[in-house]
């Protein structure tokens, strides 16, 4: 079969996309983090504030346990203050170090990475919320798109200590979809788009040595073969994550399944093939501790 045109690649993502979406919260967590502030600070801590690479995985449970108990499971919750932040970012580490026995070796302080971390009470999260008056960030978030100020959205993320280029446009992209906004009132739609590596390799696949080098350019191209194939620049993007990190996994499977439609259509049997094995073996498991 012939190699699949930029369209054919844009619309094949369109359609993995649904996936992904498969990873994202159901309509009623969709209800709840637009109309509950402290539903959408957990699913902002969870799936978010923690994603830069080499974040310890105890972190996030960490930023949750403290923010649980101090709003006793959000029935204390409101519009935070300065005060909340020294005390959560204590907490934080009296956690951290506690329950998680995370220390540094050589000053047996808790090792939290206070630098990048979204719970410090300085620039962090809470001190954040706390200084604008904002008690739910995702509806925040999500009215600053409605009212064309992507970019003020987009900084008002990348000011959270420890968020970057790349997880501000996921989490923005992320709100866009879920609040299902129409991406053609959307200004600066190109900041939607965070590139990791899976978004990298799809444009070497489909541009080659013509990708260019600046970071809002690459969006840019993202966005703009996306109009002129008419499918969601956001599906694109979320169908060439899950295609890469779940499906293909390595760089030359990706070319194969991103060039050929008969590839792409085999490594994804392949893999619902594997995740059937996977249950069935978690099913047995299940069986056996039911027979006792």
């Amino acid at each position: 079969m012939v190699d699949l045109t930029r369209k054919e690649v844009a619309e094949l993502l369109n359609k993995v996309s649904l996936i992904h979406q498969n990873f994202l919260p159901n309509d009623t967590k969709r209800t709840q983090i637009f109309k509950k502030g402290y539903e959408s600070l957990i699913h902002f801590m969870e799936g978010y504030a923690y994603e830069r690479q080499g974040a310890a995985k105890a972190y996030p449970k960490i930023a949750v346990s403290c923010i649980s108990n101090k709003y006793q499971n959000g029935n204390d919750w409101r519009v935070p203050t300065k005060d909340d932040a020294e005390y959560l970012w204590e907490d934080y580490k009296r956690i951290a170090k506690n329950d998680y026995h995370l220390l540094d070796n050589k000053t047996r302080e808790p090792k939290v990475n206070k630098t990048c971390n979204p719970m410090n009470e300085d620039e962090g999260v809470i001190s954040k919320l706390a200084s604008n008056g904002i008690s739910n960030i995702a509806a925040h978030i999500k009215d600053l798109i409605i009212c064309r100020k992507t970019t003020e959205a987009h900084n008002f993320l990348k000011g959270i200590r420890g968020i970057g280029e790349k997880i501000a446009s996921l989490y923005l992209r992320d709100i866009a979809y879920l609040a299902g906004l129409d991406e053609k009132s959307i200004s600066y739609l190109y900041l939607l788009q965070p590139i990791d590596t899976w978004i990298e390799q799809t444009l070497k696949i489909l541009f080659g040595s013509d990708v260019p080098k600046k970071l809002c350019k690459k969006q840019e191209l993202i966005v703009n073969l996306c109009k002129e194939s008419k499918v969601s620049s956001i599906s694109f993007n979320q169908g060439a994550w899950i295609l890469g990190s779940q499906i293909a996994t390595e760089f030359g499977t990706f070319k194969r399944a991103l060039t050929k439609y008969n590839s792409a259509q085999k490594f994804i049997q392949n893999h619902v093939e594997e995740k059937k094995g996977y249950l069935r073996v978690v099913e047995n498991v299940l069986n056996s501790l039911r027979s006792r």
